[in-house]
């Protein structure tokens, strides 16, 4: 495929809200396989006290309520107070300057220059906030929507993420 001129740029930091965005959209599915385990292990504790066998049931509903209760406090407390703790952790940060043609992501900031190719990147994710944009199934980087100045220019990068779907 013959490169063409690089398109648009975006420059930004990633905020402390987009970090803990962007890691509650990459664990997205895990909640949901999490979510799909605590209602089977309910269904399961709810057929087994409406068949007599009260204590296995009541053992099986309360072990899934434990799981929700379990869930929550992770997802709404403990995680983000983790990743507010890490992204505090990251000193120095500067603005990152984000360019790409029909090949690759070019990603330049003060502390230096890469070129990342599309085909490199195995998947993508979005939500309102942020594109993460997968190396593998844990390591992604974070656009920001944000440092979009219209939505032409979104759609003119969400093309290229037909190479990592």
């Amino acid at each position: 495929m013959q490169t063409t001129a690089a398109q648009p740029v975006v420059t930004g930091q990633v905020t402390e809200r987009e970090y803990i965005a962007a890691h509650a959209l990459a664990r997205r599915k895990a909640r949901r396989d999490i979510h799909l385990v605590l209602l089977v292990a309910s269904a399961a504790g709810a057929i087994l006290f409406a068949a007599g066998t009260h204590e296995g049931g009541f053992i099986g509903m309360c072990a899934a309520a434990g799981g929700v209760i379990g869930e929550v406090i992770h997802t709404r407390f403990l995680l983000p107070n983790k990743l507010r703790r890490l992204y505090a952790q990251s000193k120095d940060r500067v603005d990152v300057t984000y360019a790409w043609d029909d090949d690759n992501l070019f990603l330049t900031s003060k502390r230096g220059n890469l070129v990342q190719p599309w085909r490199e990147f195995i998947k993508a994710k979005e939500d309102d906030n942020v594109v993460l944009l997968y190396l593998n199934d844990a390591l992604f980087q974070i656009v920001a929507k944000r440092w979009f100045d219209d939505a032409a220019t979104l759609d003119a990068f969400r093309t290229h993420l037909q190479f990592v779907r």
